[in-house]
């Protein structure tokens, strides 16, 4: 009986309960955890350093200069886009570029190196001019329209991946593919979905079409290895 009444008297006070209070994500009653006033300060610390540690900075001094040099290029709209963030998850990336929200992220760690957080945003900001000049068309990612925006905005030659010493996590690559046709051979962390061909040799032969004649095949299966 004291099961139903609880029952009938949590209906009833949920009935009462605004609505915004009724959409809340969060348990009707608290855990003991929670309902203890001295572990509740300790767990908000916890979260707050965590969240430090992964929250992004806005950098405005390196926002403006990208901001000068778009507004140089005549491209008003994306000076009023443009950000530059810090951004501490970076590990082995020296920076990234998303488009189109114009935001370019970096690695804290790019400040040991001299010169190298210029670089970086530079380098940034020529893939966000590249993507907008390119509209739909799809272009490579260091391709000619990136080397072309790279010339634009100042650091004409740029290479396309940096040598800084960053830790780089290794990841295994346990599956080997060779092109049946010139013999080609690529690592894969995970199995082919679906039928994958040479691009070399399709583009060279077929127009870029594919062609099974210059399919990968699996040639090394190292996966159940220690």
């Amino acid at each position: 009986m004291k099961r139903i009444s609880q029952l009938f008297l949590d209906f009833q006070a949920g009935i009462r309960g605004s609505l915004a209070e009724r959409a809340l994500q969060r348990p009707l009653y608290a855990t003991p955890d929670e309902a203890d006033p001295q572990s509740a300060p300790v767990k908000a610390k916890a979260k707050k350093a965590t969240a430090a540690e992964t929250t992004t900075q806005f950098d405005e001094t390196l926002t403006e200069q990208c901001r000068q040099i778009l507004h140089a290029l005549d491209l008003s709209g994306a000076v009023k886009l443009v950000s530059v963030q810090w951004n501490p998850r970076l590990r082995s990336t020296a920076g990234y570029a998303n488009y189109p929200s114009w935001r370019i992220e970096l690695n804290p760690k790019l400040q040991e190196f001299e010169g190298q957080v210029n670089r970086t945003v530079l380098h940034e900001l020529a893939h966000l001019v590249a993507y907008h000049r390119a509209g739909r068309k799809k272009i490579e990612p260091h391709g000619v329209e990136w080397q072309r925006a790279c010339v634009d905005v100042g650091i004409p030659g740029e290479s396309a991946r940096h040598t800084l010493p960053l830790p780089r996590r290794e990841v295994k690559r346990p599956y080997t593919y060779a092109c049946a046709h010139c013999g080609l051979k690529v690592k894969r962390v995970r199995k082919f979905r679906r039928g994958s061909a040479c691009k070399q040799c399709c583009t060279q032969f077929t127009g870029g079409v594919y062609d099974s004649r210059f399919r990968f095949v699996l040639i090394e299966d190292d996966s159940q290895k220690a």
